[in-house]
């Protein structure tokens, strides 16, 4: 059922003020650019996961000892994909409250197996009681000379 079209006197209550349709595509234009906006956002945001997700080198911590109160060795299995890529490894060895009290860059030169274990020492200024691989990359900085 349709509401039958009412005649207002204008003198009473004044012209019809109902907006007129927007006839310009301006709020058209915006929309594409939202949407267009919106679906690069989502594959730069997909190709980042996806890039932090390839990694190229890892570490894993195998053993470690306490050699005296200033001095860790740790045992670090390297695995890389690509063994003619120089990469480094960053291990830490950490004390009772779980805070780092040393650090050791490990430096792979190009060549080599595709995993490898390292025996590394590391000073500490602190007693330390364990161990930990803070991580690994392939883009080696420059004080770590080739």
């Amino acid at each position: 059922m349709s509401s039958p079209d009412i005649h207002r006197p204008t003198s009473r209550y004044g012209t019809d003020r109902t907006p007129a349709k927007p006839s310009g595509i301006g709020g058209k234009v915006i929309a594409v650019l939202l949407v267009a906006g919106l679906i690069a956002a989502v594959i730069l945001i997909a190709q980042y996961i996806n890039n932090r997700q390839s990694v190229e080198v890892t570490a894993s911590m195998t053993s470690f000892e306490r050699v005296d109160d200033n001095t860790m060795r740790l045992w670090v299995d390297i695995v890389r994909e690509d063994p003619a890529e120089p990469a480094y490894c960053i291990v830490t060895a950490i004390n009772y409250a779980m805070a780092e009290v040393g650090r050791r860059e490990i430096l792979l030169p190009a060549g080599g197996e595709d995993m490898e274990r390292r025996e590394v020492l590391i000073p500490t200024w602190d007693v330390p009681v364990s161990g930990s691989v803070y991580g690994c990359s392939t883009s080696v900085p420059s004080f770590l000379n080739l």
